[in-house]
């Protein structure tokens, strides 16, 4: 039975009840928010199968943590954040499957999408429009979509999902808007805008049936995961045995030896998050910045241990000006760095706004046709880091 449209605040007292062990009202609450979890993960993976399991995944993250979330009214937020998560790995997942050649899950749907009651028959052919639609989006444009009319996010909050800016995160959601219009010729009526049929999508009923699929929160299978939840509690917690900060050509990695966890991330003081990839050597992140973080580590039974960690030795200076001087009517200048000078991202600018690229350049050196006058130089190294100073050169 379909539940109705609930309340942040009728949310929050399902919530606060499931913590008490309240299974019916656990089951209450993904009736009420998991259709709109579906169209987001769909969207985001093109794949009926991928999107059950990434809003299986969501709410059983949400069942292990329910006791952590400080404001029961955020809960909706919480469940955005944890589907979209969970669509990155089983993303990242399936492009490891692709790569090693076995079958991927998206390619064997194993109900028919579109099998809802007759009622609702437009908007269910305009949900499943818009989903194809989003199916031929370019990921990142998809993501964005995604994010701005599913998850109701501000650009701010999306171009730090993304890491972009936010005029990058303006002109994807543009552009994927105009192929949207494009492709929904057929099925977005002149008064209905874009962004409300979006939101709209999110509100429908999902294209499975909610007994079909194992879901954590299914009515009559709340039983069945305090069950399982409550053996797996059994487990013991993850050990972090040994953490390595070690150095690669001016980059400082990562790598943690850690006895039966599931994810290992790196956080940082703002709360900013990476995960650590699985390996034969152990879990391992490269690129890492200088700084101060916490290496969290969680298990399968969602228990977690963390350790602090400092890392150094990463080369994150730019390229320091060395000598400039004339040479056969030309201005050589040489710059210093360890790394390696990236000559096909620097140049000169001049007061007037004019940009000055080397005509010729060998390791460290590069010589330039300038004109006498004050210049602003930009530097950047094989590492990717970039600085600025002043040079002036005589008439």
């Amino acid at each position: 039975m379909e539940e109705k449209q609930l309340g942040h605040r009728q949310l929050e007292q399902l919530l606060l009840r499931a913590r008490e062990g309240d299974e019916q009202a656990f089951a209450r609450l993904y009736r009420a928010t998991c259709r709109a979890q579906w169209v987001q993960a769909r969207a985001l993976l093109g794949s009926d199968a991928l999107a059950e399991e990434a809003v299986q995944e969501s709410y059983l993250s949400l069942f292990r943590h329910m006791g952590e979330i400080s404001n029961p009214r955020a809960l909706v937020a919480y469940l955005n954040r944890s589907t979209y998560f969970a669509c990155q790995n089983l993303r990242r997942v399936e492009a490891r499957r692709a790569a090693s050649g076995e079958e991927l899950l998206g390619l064997l749907p194993d109900r028919d999408p579109l099998a809802l009651p007759e009622v609702a028959a437009d908007q269910r052919g305009r949900t499943a429009a818009l989903l194809a639609a989003l199916d031929r989006l370019p990921r990142r444009q998809r993501q964005a979509v995604v994010l701005r009319y599913f998850q109701r996010r501000t650009l701010p909050q999306i171009a730090a999902a993304l890491d972009c800016s936010e005029m990058t995160v303006k002109r994807e959601l543009e552009r994927a808007r105009k192929a949207l219009r494009g492709n929904l010729s057929g099925w977005l009526p002149a008064v209905l805008p874009l962004g409300l049929a979006l939101r709209r999508a999110g509100e429908q009923p999902s294209p499975w049936q909610l007994g079909e699929i194992p879901l954590p929160a299914a009515a009559g299978a709340a039983g069945l995961v305090l069950a399982v939840t409550a053996g797996a509690t059994l487990l013991p917690a993850p050990q972090i045995l040994e953490t390595t900060v070690w150095q690669a050509e001016g980059r400082a990695g990562l790598t943690a030896q850690v006895a039966g966890a599931e994810a290992v991330w790196l956080e940082d003081g703002g709360g900013n998050r990476c995960a650590l990839e699985r390996g034969e050597e152990g879990f391992s992140l490269l690129p890492v910045k200088n700084g101060s973080y916490t290496l969290l580590a969680e298990g399968a039974n969602g228990r977690r241990v963390q350790t602090a960690v400092s890392v150094t030795g990463a080369d994150e200076a730019p390229p320091v000006l060395a000598e400039a001087y004339s040479q056969a009517g030309l201005v050589a200048v040489r710059l210093a760095d360890p790394a390696g000078v990236d000559w096909e991202r620097s140049f000169l600018l001049g007061a007037d706004g004019a940009l000055y690229r080397p005509l010729e350049t060998e390791g460290e050196s590069a010589r330039f046709d300038l004109p006498g006058g004050h210049y602003t130089l930009v530097a950047q190294d094989l590492l990717g880091n970039r600085g600025e100073g002043e040079l002036t050169v005589s008439q």
